[in-house]
């Protein structure tokens, strides 16, 4: 192991750009450990050798590689009730609305042969189509996308559908990795949820937006932890109601700490240290 100057005169804070950046921590570490050389081909220097994790960093591990089955989303029997998306422990599966200008728009970038499958992931749900027509409001279409590198086969999801049946689990190889990577790479693509389409009364809505999503998922939890679930949830009502600026977790002992801290990996978004 290659031991790198200490410099022990400097007066160094996690604030301090030079001491800790972002980007190099996710590249240099998290790479290297995504990699499988970690941690033998890292130096023992001033971040590495003092476990410092940056936040939302486990967004770059990859879990695909955990289960054989992964949700399909059947958009024509979805009601835009977002319980899918509470349940997950993974944050592994997200929902949003948009526009029908936003949605044409992004629409429009893609290769012709993919535009009529990835429109029809868009419903007209009545939630955020009909109800907001009859109001004289803009209406929204709603989609259900699943991210392929967090999710774990749980079926949690599919378990909390029931019998709307939205969502099935179905093998990997029936659309293919790159379907799926291409679903979620659409979603992302789309931005966030206009807050107009948000009852900011209603703890499912305040899961469409961003802000919300304080945990991103990447840990070491078991797959459909409960544990997981709950905090995730109560980050989000945290993040939403306070924002991310404004919410810290002091962790107890327990799974939480481990798969909480797992270096390099944290799925939090928010300052987070161990009691």
């Amino acid at each position: 192991m290659t031991i790198s100057d200490p410099k022990p005169n400097r007066n160094l804070s996690a604030h301090d750009e030079s001491f800790f950046n972002l980007d190099e921590f996710e590249s240099r570490i998290v790479g290297s450990y995504n990699e499988g050389h970690a941690p033998s081909s890292l130096p023992a220097d001033e971040v590495h050798a003092r476990s410092i994790i940056g936040p939302a960093s486990a967004k770059m591990r990859d879990f695909s590689y955990i289960s054989t089955e992964i949700p399909e989303f059947i958009p024509d029997n979805c009601v835009g009730c977002m319980e899918c998306v509470t349940m997950c422990p993974d944050t592994a599966i997200l929902g949003k609305v948009v526009s029908e200008e936003t949605l044409q728009g992004g629409l429009s970038e893609l290769e012709s042969s993919k535009i009529e499958h990835m429109d029809s992931q868009w419903p007209k749900v009545r939630k955020y189509w009909d109800n907001r027509e009859k109001k004289g409001e803009d209406p929204g279409r709603f989609g259900i996308f699943i991210d392929p590198s967090k999710c774990k086969g749980c079926a949690e999801c599919v378990d909390v559908c029931g019998s709307k049946d939205a969502l099935k689990m179905v093998p990997k190889e029936k659309l293919g990795e790159d379907e799926h990577r291409q679903l979620w790479d659409f979603y992302l693509s789309m931005g966030d949820t206009d807050p107009k389409f948000v009852n900011d009364k209603l703890a499912l809505d305040m899961m469409l937006l961003e802000k919300s999503l304080l945990y991103v998922g990447g840990a070491g939890s078991c797959a459909g932890c409960g544990e997981a679930t709950a905090l995730r949830m109560m980050a989000s009502v945290l993040g939403y109601d306070h924002g991310a600026e404004n919410v810290a977790i002091v962790n107890s002992t327990g799974c939480s700490t481990v798969y909480g801290s797992t270096y390099p990996y944290n799925p939090w978004n928010l300052p987070w240290t161990n009691s």
